[in-house]
């Protein structure tokens, strides 16, 4: 079967098809001016970003028209029948924007209650990533396939919404840190959610002797020299993956041109994310710094984050490694669950996205991200599968180009998130305000412990409870008993 994918960073009709780098751009380029950043200063901030989004979604979306095909050839000679195909997340964002209008008033009413939720002190973040509120809608959307109720659809949009914002504010810390990137946080629909899903894996994993190998990038480089270079573990990704789709074809020799091709492609991520990544810290280290001090001096006693796309942290090389192990690991466990119906496509290039908040919560140790990420994928195969009929329908009610005979989801719809909101009426609205308001209570009750839980230091937790959190900082050091400084685990 050939995946027909949409193109990379499109949002479709809603705004009348502008390019998610595009509307970045000019988003960065406003919030500039009116943090009084000069106007031309203002458009370098802006174009950049735009740029180095841009970039990433080139790379990826390359990355996804060589990973797909080769991902239908290794599974074309098993017996399993594979109908939820993968058509990626740019068909899940058209979907999305599609439906009865929820995808377009998810914007400006998500904009509102992101600034009411501020202004009350519910959170820190300002999520300005309006391309990715798509999340937010895709939920509802199916939500509203399922029951017609237009208001509830659109309740269960805004709680994902607001759970990506306490998750922003609770890893801000830890991201800040781990990406060294000053008053940025990351409410990404996706990312947020695998991250509070990997925190009990990890607190797991860290019992195993797997917590021993000291697998980050740097260790992994050190011990095997040129080997460990983050270039020859993408290559050595591609083959293996090549080998496997292409094992009929061994003895010719377009067999070998194709598995070379994608040795190169995955060499090739591991190259250019850290390098198109550069370009948006250069765009966003102006913004940051005027945004920090515009707040301060109106808000002297208000802690503010500029919410973005978490494609601002793939291009750290823990991040990309793990993304590119995960790709044939998915491919092998979708043949061999008993039970799945998806078959990966274009969604394998996202990865990344998968382990991009997960890092600091592993402290970016490559085999215990993978060992995660593969536990989690279990129930992330079975939600997919469960909610592929109903993203089927969806589709068609938003008038999506679908496969024929095929049933059209997405990788990223088993996100376990969208597994308890898409539960029936009114169980899934109530499970998922019960999650948000369960980790806003324990923020503000045991600030430093959470901090702690989702990857900061114990100095980087302290000066956040400082900031954030006056009233439970003391001149000790933290304990469970004043702000929850215990270690993670």
């Amino acid at each position: 079967m050939q995946l027909q994918t949409t193109p990379v960073g499109d949002l479709g009709g809603a705004l009348g098809g502008v390019p998610a780098p595009v509307l970045l751009a000019v988003i960065v380029f406003l919030i500039a001016l009116a943090f009084r950043i000069p106007p031309r200063d203002a458009a370098g901030s802006g174009l950049r970003i735009g740029v180095g989004f841009a970039a990433i979604y080139l790379v990826l979306g390359l990355a996804a028209d060589r990973i797909a095909p080769a991902a239908v050839r290794l599974t074309a000679t098993t017996p399993l029948a594979l109908p939820a195909v993968d058509m990626g997340w740019p068909t899940a964002a058209a979907i999305a924007f599609g439906i009865a209008e929820i995808g377009f008033w998810m914007i400006p009413i998500f904009v509102v209650v992101n600034l009411a939720l501020f202004a009350v002190g519910f959170t820190h973040t300002l999520d300005v990533d309006i391309h990715n509120y798509w999340h937010f809608s895709f939920i509802a959307g199916l939500v509203y396939v399922r029951t017609g109720n237009w208001p509830y659809a659109l309740a269960v949009g805004l709680v994902l919404g607001a759970f990506s914002l306490v998750v922003a504010d609770w890893t801000q810390p830890a991201i800040e840190e781990t990406f060294d990137v000053d008053d940025i946080s990351i409410p990404h629909g996706f990312s947020a959610v695998m991250a509070v899903a990997a925190l009990p894996v990890d607190a797991l994993v860290r019992r195993t002797p797997v917590a021993d190998l000291g697998a980050d990038p740097e260790t992994i480089q050190e011990r095997l020299g040129a080997l460990g270079e983050p270039v020859a573990l993408g290559a050595a990704v591609g083959i293996g993956l090549g080998v496997g789709a292409y094992a009929d074809a061994l003895g010719t020799l377009d067999g070998w041109y194709r598995i070379l091709e994608l040795g190169v492609l995955f060499a090739m991520v591991m190259y250019l994310l850290p390098e198109v990544a550069g370009i948006l810290m250069e765009g966003l280290t102006p913004l940051s710094e005027a945004v920090r001090d515009r707040m301060t001096d109106r808000f002297p006693d208000r802690e503010f984050a500029v919410g973005l796309d978490s494609a601002i942290l793939v291009g750290d090389q823990a991040v990309a490694a793990a993304g590119l192990l995960m790709i044939p690991i998915a491919v092998v466990m979708m043949v061999l669950l008993p039970g799945n119906e998806l078959l990966w496509g274009v969604d394998l290039a996202t990865f990344p996205f998968f382990f991009a908040m997960m890092a600091p919560i592993a402290d970016r140790d490559v085999v215990r991200m993978v060992v995660s990420g593969t536990v989690l994928l279990v129930p992330v195969h079975y939600v997919a599968t469960w909610l592929a009929p109903l993203v089927d329908r969806a589709g068609q009610h938003a008038g999506a180009p679908l496969g024929g005979d095929t049933i059209v989801t997405t990788g990223l719809s088993g996100s376990p998130a969208n597994g308890v909101l898409a539960l029936p009426m009114p169980v899934g609205l109530l499970a998922g305000l019960a999650v948000v308001a369960a980790i806003r209570v324990a923020l503000a009750r045991w600030p430093g412990r959470m901090y702690r839980i989702a990857g900061a230091s114990p100095s980087q937790a302290r000066t956040f409870v400082e900031r954030r959190h006056p009233e439970r900082a003391t001149g000790s050091p933290p304990t469970p008993a004043d702000d929850g400084g215990a270690d993670r685990g």
